[in-house]
């Protein structure tokens, strides 16, 4: 993506760790659309305010906010880069419970393009972001997995990679 286009970023979850990661990323000039189920932290963030106790997260969230950099909904759209930012409470048995993940996994299928990236932030036990790749992938098989993405799933765990087209041509990192 070329220096002077400002990336779109879609961050899934405005709680403790969403919240602050969209302030910063909008800080930096990209265009970020914070998603949240609760309409009234998409309210209270677009006022410009902040619903968790931060340290001087209350000041960022509004400079940004007021700039244009930020904004919340409950309804996902197209961006460059997704993170995933979602709880992953523990079940009656004390197991982690991915279904929030899976949730936001399945709201950013349908508007992902070629190029996307998707960044899997939430605390989750291992194998989630197999499980988000195996969803997505079920979900948009018009999106080709890259040949890296389980070098990724192994290395970097967080990290899906890039989706790209059946037939486009693979990224420098693809190739590395």
């Amino acid at each position: 993506m070329p220096v002077s286009v400002r990336p779109k970023v879609c961050v899934m979850g405005l709680g403790y760790i969403g919240l602050p990661t969209a302030a910063v990323v909008a800080r930096s000039g990209a265009q970020v659309l914070g998603i949240d189920v609760h309409q009234n932290v998409v309210d209270t963030v677009n006022a410009g305010q902040v619903h968790i106790d931060e340290v001087d997260l209350d000041a960022l969230v509004q400079g940004v906010v007021a700039r244009g950099l930020l904004r919340a909904s409950t309804r996902v759209a197209a961006a460059d880069v997704f993170l995933i930012a979602v709880p992953t409470p523990f079940d009656d048995s004390h197991a982690p419970d991915i279904g929030h993940v899976l949730s936001a996994a399945r709201a950013i299928s349908p508007v992902l393009k070629s190029g996307d990236l998707v960044i899997l932030e939430s605390t989750s036990p291992v194998g989630t972001t197999d499980a988000v790749r195996d969803l997505i992938a079920q979900l948009r098989p018009d999106l080709a997995v890259p040949a890296r993405w389980k070098w990724n799933c192994r290395y970097c765990d967080r990290l899906l990679s890039r989706a790209r087209s059946p037939g486009a041509n693979p990224s420098r990192v693809d190739r590395q």
